[in-house]
């Protein structure tokens, strides 16, 4: 079973098989996180010629060429539309424990590369697993949209962000963060400071209420929704 991750690829070495249109929005994309990025394929883009990658021209089939890349990558991706180049990297992958992302064939992939974007801070994937493309980026537009225009929420990460890096630079424990994250952030007052874009005074308010539950002042009473 999959699961969802934001994985740190600066640094990591990427293989892109194909160098069509589909290999090389996967180059650009692995290249603008930072990696280092090879593409494998009998030909290339105009854009991927023009790319900070390295091209290297040859067969897929070629197991000798194939085992050298991809005992290289950390991760190789497969863009063309021979899908018995399928059967061979992921023979080899396994091998040399590369990751194996499948743009040709969603049901077998190990990696799924789903459509993202980020509004002020908020990141956020879609995929549909292979079922429809076109709706994985109508959603992921959707909620583009949605954050764009929840200027509340907007301003409750910058609040609650603010809280975090509070605690932790004073040095909180880990089960007080906890109980604050949640406590905090379904106070009455709070909310209401940051629903009306009064984000200083919210974080303001947010010390106070860390200083007085620590002082014994405040109570939280009911921890039934707090999730650690």
């Amino acid at each position: 079973m999959r699961i969802p991750l934001f994985i740190e690829f600066s640094g990591k070495n990427v293989l892109i098989i194909g160098g069509g249109g589909v290999g090389t929005l996967r180059a650009k994309k692995f290249k603008e996180a930072g990696a280092n990025v090879r593409v494998l394929s009998l030909d290339f883009t105009e854009e991927l010629k023009k790319m900070d990658v390295e091209l290297i021209r040859g067969d897929a089939k070629d197991l000798k060429l194939l085992e050298e890349n991809i005992k290289w990558c950390d991760l190789v991706t497969v863009a063309v539309n021979d899908l018995s180049v399928n059967d061979l990297v992921v023979r080899l992958s396994k091998k040399h424990k590369a990751l194996v992302n499948l743009a040709n064939d969603a049901k077998r992939t190990e990696v799924v590369i789903p459509f993202d974007d980020c509004v002020n801070g908020i990141r956020f994937a879609v995929t549909t697993e292979g079922k429809s493309g076109i709706v994985a980026r109508i959603i992921r537009d959707k909620i583009r949209k949605l954050i764009e225009e929840d200027e509340e929420t907007r301003n409750l990460l910058r609040a609650m962000e603010f809280l975090k890096r509070y605690m932790k630079e004073n040095g909180i424990p880990v089960d007080i963060r906890m109980k604050m994250y949640f406590a905090v952030s379904r106070d009455g007052k709070f909310r209401e400071l940051v629903r009306e874009g009064k984000v200083e005074e919210a974080k303001e308010y947010a010390v106070r209420y860390l200083k007085e539950f620590i002082e014994g002042k405040r109570e939280v009473r009911d921890e039934s929704w707090i999730r650690f």
